[in-house]
Formats: structure tokens, sequence, C-alpha cells
């Protein structure tokens, strides 16, 4: 039971971390002044 609750939080992690970046994203990320926008 436990080693399929470590693949599932083992998979959610690797999707969080090396998912496809949106366009939105990558925007707002090379924004220079990015202090304003960061979603808070």
């Amino acid at each position: 039971m436990e080693f399929i609750i470590f693949i599932i939080l083992g998979v959610l992690i690797a999707y969080i971390l090396f998912r496809p970046v949106s366009k939105k994203e990558l925007k707002r990320y090379n924004d220079k002044d990015n202090w304003s926008n960061m979603g808070f």
C-alpha cells in the first residue's frame, strides 16, 4: 500500500517538474519587471 502511494507521489512530482511550460508562463518569466506579476 505504501509503495503505491510513493509511486503516485513520484509521478505527480515528476509531472510538476517536467511539464511543458505555457507561453503565458514563459512571457511572465522573461519579463524584466516580474515582481509585479508573481501571482500573489
